[in-house]
């Protein structure tokens, strides 16, 4: 797996796997909306977001959590923007991937 295991976690290292593959496959669209179509659509945008950064949280996956909080943040003051969404749908997806191989 290329997601280095948290402290949190040591032990727990099955348990954890786990818990990402759950995460990727119930919360991490395997195709993503465009820029502009996720914007048309900001309410179901930001709670996807939300919700996405809060379980990449608690699983210590900063650089999901990080870029979800930009985008979120974007969005919350009316100013969406596209690098934070680019980097937020990248992030997600290297997860992913690194889970599929």
């Amino acid at each position: 797996m290329g997601i280095k295991t948290p402290a949190q976690f040591k032990g727990k290292e099955a348990f954890y796997e786990k818990m990402l593959k759950m995460f990727v496959k119930d919360n991490l669209p395997e195709t993503w909306a465009s820029f502009d179509e996720a914007i048309k659509d900001v309410d179901n945008t930001k709670a996807l977001v939300h919700k996405i950064k809060g379980i990449a949280g608690n699983l210590f996956i900063e650089e999901i959590h990080q870029c979800a909080l930009q985008f979120e943040i974007s969005l919350r003051n009316n100013e969406p923007d596209r690098d934070f969404y680019k980097m937020f749908v990248e992030s997600c997806n290297a997860v992913r991937n690194s889970l599929l191989q």
